[in-house]
C-alpha cells in the first residue's frame, strides 16, 4: 500500500518552574530587542541609501551582535534569535507582495514585550526534544528547562522539522512539527459533496449532517464588560483580558477539535469529497460602505458575519485538503455558483428564498435546500475529477486513520 511523506504538527501544554517563567521573560526581552534593532537597521538603510538588508546580511550582524553580548544574546541558542530575524524577514515579503498587488502594505511595526510572544527555534537538534517518563523535556541552550506534555507520543524515529514556542496568556504551548510517512487508506469508490452553511455547518449528499457551531455570546459580553468596567493599566484589567483571552483560547481549541472530528470521518469513509469553493473574505466583507455611499443592514450584515466566521470554513477546507492527500484520496473545490437553486433531479432553477424546503415547480420535487446543493456540488465535483467509477454513499475503510 502506498505510503505519502506529510508534515504532521504536535501541539503540547508545557510546564516551567517559576524561575523558569522569570527567564522566559528575559528572553522574550532579549528577542524583542533584537527584532526592533533588525527592523530599524532595515529602515535606515532605505531611507538613507535606498539599499535594501536582506536576511542573510542580518545574520551575519547577529555574529557580530552575539559577540558583544548585548540584553544577553550571546547566553541564548542562534536558533531562536535566527528565528526572530525570519519572522521580520517574512514580514517584509508580506509588505512587498501586498505592494505589488496594490493593497493596503501595510509597514512592520516594531515589536514590543507584549506582542513578543512566539519563538520560532532553528537548528533543531536531534536530542533537543526527549522523552522522560511520561512526558517530554525541551532543551535549548539558555532556555530552562521546558516539560511538555503532548496529546499523543511523539513520533519517534521521525524528523523534527519545526519547534515554536507560544505564549498563550499565563502559559507557555509546545508545536511541533514531525516529517512523516502516512500510510493511505484502501481504494473507495464512493464519493460525497459538501454544502457549507451556517445553521447546518456541514451538510452531506447522503443526507448526514454536522449542526453548525453556536458561541456563547452572552458570555463573551459579559467578560468584555467587565474588561471594559476596569481602569485601563490596573492588575484587575489585566486579569479580566487574561479570563477573557482564557475563554477565547478554550472556544478555539474545541472548535479545532470539532473539525479534525469531522473531516477525519469524512476522509475515513469516501475516496472522493467535493467542497464548494467559497471565497470567506469577500462574503464577510463588511457592509458599513463610505461617508458618500453609506450601506444598508450594517448591523445585520456585521452578525452575519460573525456567524460565517465561526463556522471555519476555510480550516474545514484546508484539513479536507491535506488528509486527503495523506490518505490517498481525491479533493475537488467546484463553483458555488447556483448549487443551492438548480434541482438536482431536472436541472431546474427555482429561488428556495429563506425555506429549509428546497421545491421544485418543474418536476415536483420536494427535498432538504443544503442536501440538494451538497448533491448539486457532488455532481459538478465528479465531473471535475474526469472520473465516471464514482458512487455515492458511504464506504467505510478497515484500517483506522489518524
Amino acid at each position: 500500500m502506498m505510503k505519502v511523506r506529510a508534515h504532521t504538527t504536535i501541539l503540547a501544554r508545557c510546564k516551567l518552574t517559576r524561575a523558569g517563567y522569570q527567564r522566559m521573560f528575559q528572553i522574550r526581552r532579549s528577542l524583542s530587542w533584537l527584532y526592533n534593532q533588525a527592523l530599524e537597521q532595515r529602515k535606515t538603510a532605505w531611507e538613507s541609501d535606498k539599499k535594501n538588508v536582506s536576511y542573510f546580511d542580518q545574520c551575519r550582524r547577529l555574529t557580530l551582535l552575539r559577540r558583544e553580548d548585548p540584553q544577553g544574546l550571546g547566553a541564548i541558542a542562534l536558533g531562536p534569535q535566527r528565528g526572530m530575524l525570519k519572522r521580520l524577514d517574512e514580514a517584509f515579503q508580506a509588505f512587498f507582495s501586498r505592494l505589488k498587488a496594490g493593497q493596503d502594505p501595510g509597514y512592520p511595526r516594531f515589536k514590543p514585550l507584549s506582542r513578543c510572544v512566539t519563538i520560532d527555534v532553528t537548528q533543531l537538534g536531534p536530542r533537543m526534544v526527549r522523552k522522560q517518563g511520561q512526558r517530554y523535556v525541551i532543551r535549548i541552550r539558555g532556555f530552562p528547562r521546558i516539560e511538555c506534555f503532548p496529546s499523543r507520543e511523539l513520533p519517534g524515529g521521525h524528523r523534527l522539522k519545526s519547534l515554536r514556542l507560544t505564549l498563550r496568556g499565563r502559559r507557555w504551548e509546545a508545536s511541533l512539527a514531525y516529517a512523516v510517512q502516512k500510510q493511505a487508506l484502501p481504494s473507495c469508490t464512493r464519493a460525497v459533496g459538501v454544502d457549507l452553511g451556517v445553521r447546518k455547518r456541514m451538510t452531506l449528499s447522503n443526507g448526514a449532517v454536522h449542526a453548525g457551531h453556536r458561541r456563547d455570546w452572552r458570555e463573551i459580553r459579559r467578560l468584555k464588560r467587565k474588561v471594559s468596567r476596569c481602569k485601563r493599566g490596573s492588575k484587575n484589567r489585566r486579569k479580566a483580558m487574561a479570563r477573557l483571552a482564557r475563554f477565547w483560547r478554550r472556544e478555539s481549541v474545541r472548535e479545532r477539535n470539532a473539525c479534525h472530528r469531522a473531516t477525519t470521518g469524512i476522509i475515513r469513509k469516501h475516496g472522493l469529497v467535493a467542497v464548494e469553493r467559497l471565497r470567506v473574505a469577500n462574503m464577510t466583507r463588511s457592509a458599513r460602505g463610505t461617508k458618500e455611499e453609506p450601506g444598508k443592514n450594517v448591523a445585520q450584515k456585521a452578525g452575519l458575519n460573525r456567524e460565517i466566521l465561526s463556522q471555519n470554513w476555510s480550516l474545514l477546507r484546508n484539513q479536507l485538503q491535506y488528509k486527503a492527500a495523506w490518505a490517498g484520496r481525491e479533493y475537488v473545490e467546484v463553483d458555488p455558483k447556483f448549487t443551492s437553486r438548480d434541482c438536482h433531479r431536472c436541472g431546474a432553477r427555482n429561488d428556495p428564498g429563506q425555506s429549509e424546503t428546497y421545491e421544485c415547480r418543474a418536476c415536483g420535487l420536494v427535498t432538504d435546500r443544503d442536501v440538494n446543493a451538497a448533491i448539486n456540488v457532488l455532481a459538478a465535483g465528479v465531473l471535475a475529477a474526469g472520473a465516471s467509477t464514482w458512487a455515492a454513499g458511504p464506504c467505510v475503510a478497515p484500517e483506522p486513520y489518524t
